[in-house]
């Protein structure tokens, strides 16, 4: 994704209330077994992840996104040697 899409996307997903979060992960990370209490909404800006739960893989690359319901057991791992950049987007915190 070019900046210009980046900083559109950011602005409608703040727009939607949203908490924007941008990580950077190095090739072959692998995040065990977890849950979040929210919503949360990956979106991969460069590299590739695999995002896995409930028995189903994603795979994830640059502009794709996919939502992880609260609350939902999930494992990632960051696909091949090229670190990726993620954006999760979060609802606001009461």
């Amino acid at each position: 994704m070019d900046s210009e899409q980046i900083a559109a996307l950011k602005q409608q997903l703040r727009d939607e209330g949203y908490n924007i979060y941008v990580y950077s992960y190095p090739g072959g990370m692998c995040f065990p077994p977890h849950s979040h209490d929210h919503d949360t909404i990956h979106v991969v800006l460069n590299g590739a992840m695999r995002i896995s739960m409930e028995e189903s893989d994603h795979i994830l690359k640059p502009g794709e996104r996919f939502k992880v319901p609260a609350d939902v057991m999930h494992t990632a791992e960051v696909l091949g040697e090229m670190p990726v950049v993620i954006l999760d987007a979060t609802p606001p915190r009461n």
